[in-house]
């Protein structure tokens, strides 16, 4: 797994459409309000990141660690999570409309936070 700093995630997303950071390691950075739609974050490592006000929409996160990140208020509509380790993670006000949740297991105070499912 590749480690990034916040300022390369940065550039990274700057030059390119649909980034590609497969498999990155991102946990416990600062991502907050970052524009990561349409990236490619199969199987990233992102525990403990800070992902607040991230657009995140129709990001690949298959796989993906997003355990004990904060996700409050991201954008993942259309997202794909499948499979997605999410355990600890808070996600108030989170929209995750049309996201492929499958696989993943939400608890109670994450399936009340999250905003466009289906109850």
């Amino acid at each position: 797994m590749t480690d990034l700093t916040r300022k390369e995630v940065i550039m990274i997303l700057a030059t390119a459409e649909n980034a590609r950071l497969s498999g990155v390691d991102l946990a416990g950075l600062d991502l907050r309000g970052l524009n990561f739609a349409g990236a490619d974050l199969i199987r990233a490592n992102l525990a403990g990141a800070d992902l607040t006000n991230a657009y995140l929409r129709g990001a690949k996160l298959d796989e993906a660690n997003l355990e004990g990140s904060v996700l409050d208020f991201a954008n993942l509509k259309e997202a794909n999570l499948k499979g997605c380790k999410i355990a600890g993670a808070k996600l108030n006000g989170t929209i995750l409309t049309d996201a492929n949740l499958s696989g993943v297991d939400l608890d109670a105070a994450q399936k009340r936070g999250a905003k466009g499912l289906d109850r």
